[in-house]
């Protein structure tokens, strides 16, 4: 009679953990810190992602202004060459850090525990 007794209430049991569960997650992803955070959060990421797009920007607009001054690349000199290197260098790592930026927003925007405190925010950001 036990074992009966112990086969039928197995699902009830599974039931009432999962609805524990669930009740422990709703408690924890609407803790006001933890909407405040994430909130924050997501805000201050997306304007950062816009931030570094304007750098990116700017930084091309250096290598173009520069390869437009020094005239053609077959009269550069060692130092043309090596501070045409060096602005690339910089959008090269812009460019990585916006990667980094916009696939860490991208991963946040995909849990459901975080997506929900975006505020209006686009759901993801794609890199241009």
């Amino acid at each position: 009679t036990m074992v009966a007794l112990s086969i039928v209430a197995l699902p009830l049991f599974k039931l009432q953990t999962k609805v524990n569960t669930n009740a422990k997650i709703i408690e924890k992803t609407y803790n006001a810190d933890n909407v405040i955070y994430n909130y924050e959060w997501f805000k201050q990421r997306y304007e950062d992602i816009n931030a570094n797009a304007t750098k990116i920007k700017n930084a091309q607009a250096s290598v173009e202004a520069f390869e437009s001054s020094a005239g053609p690349r077959s009269n550069w000199t060692f130092e043309d060459k090596t501070e045409s290197a060096r602005l690339q260098s910089i959008v090269l790592g812009l460019k990585n850090h916006q990667e980094d930026l916009v696939a860490t927003y991208n991963a946040r925007a995909k849990m459901a525990n975080r997506n929900i405190f975006s505020d209006n925010l686009p759901l993801f950001v794609g890199l241009e």
